[in-house]
């Protein structure tokens, strides 16, 4: 199993890079120092996490909320992994403008979503990890921590240049809602502190990548021309159509 775990790992770190090489090879020469840098965070959650996997650590888990939250039951993370995309679309509506227009946001974070469920729900079918409370084999890792990191990070980059406060709130926010997956009994710290990593990194790599695309398809867009030009002979009427490539 952790062979097919690192086997995704690898795929999606060097996916990242040659992205990330493809995005700027037009425009800037990408520096594996450059390349490397927005993951290395990532990069240490989710080794942090791996090497926690161990039963010893689980049964540890296990009796520290059993002597401490045994009772605990609290759903707000279920709501609280998307407050980070509340300030980062709804700022816009207020007049507080981030480092994107509204529509690219929008585009950024669907090109992120894919990333981020691709290699988490790729990794839940691979692994077939228990939770902590029995209830599926779907543990690891946390896909609740991973959409809140990515928000968090997501927020951080929209806003981070106008107000420190920004990224401390998005990521008390997704820390709050990884703790609350352990003391909801949902899920192990591992599960947590990977997801967090590929929450992080997906955002990153949406921010290196979709630049590239826009450009790319607005290129398409702009080479091509429609026409449509109403007609009248005296007798019958038409429209005529041309479209130029």
């Amino acid at each position: 199993m952790k062979q097919r775990i690192f086997s995704i790992i690898a795929i999606f770190f060097v996916l990242s890079n040659s992205l990330c090489a493809q995005s700027t090879k037009d425009t800037a020469s990408c520096s594996t120092k450059a390349a490397i840098k927005p993951f290395i965070v990532p990069a240490v959650l989710i080794g942090a996490g791996l090497a926690l996997t161990g039963q010893k650590i689980k049964d540890d888990q296990l009796s520290f909320r059993a002597k401490n939250f045994n009772d605990f039951n609290n759903r707000a993370d279920d709501l609280l992994q998307f407050a980070s995309y509340v300030p980062v679309f709804g700022l816009d509506l207020v007049g507080v403008h981030g480092r994107n227009s509204f529509q690219d946001k929008v585009g950024i974070v669907a090109l992120g979503g894919i990333f981020m469920m691709g290699t988490v729900y790729g990794l839940k079918t691979v692994t077939k990890v228990e939770r902590p409370d029995n209830s599926k084999d779907d543990s690891f890792p946390s896909g609740h921590t991973a959409n809140a990191f990515f928000g968090a990070t997501v927020l951080a980059k929209e806003y981070g240049n106008q107000s420190v406060w920004y990224p401390i709130a998005g990521y008390t926010f997704a820390t709050a809602t990884g703790a609350l997956r352990m003391l909801n009994n949902r899920h192990w710290v591992s599960d947590v502190l990977v997801g967090a990593g590929f929450g992080i990194a997906s955002a990153e790599l949406a921010y290196l990548v979709y630049p590239r695309l826009k450009t790319v398809f607005c290129k398409k867009t702009t080479q091509t021309s429609m026409m449509l030009v109403p007609q009248y002979n005296g007798k019958t009427t038409g429209i005529a159509f041309s479209m130029h490539f």
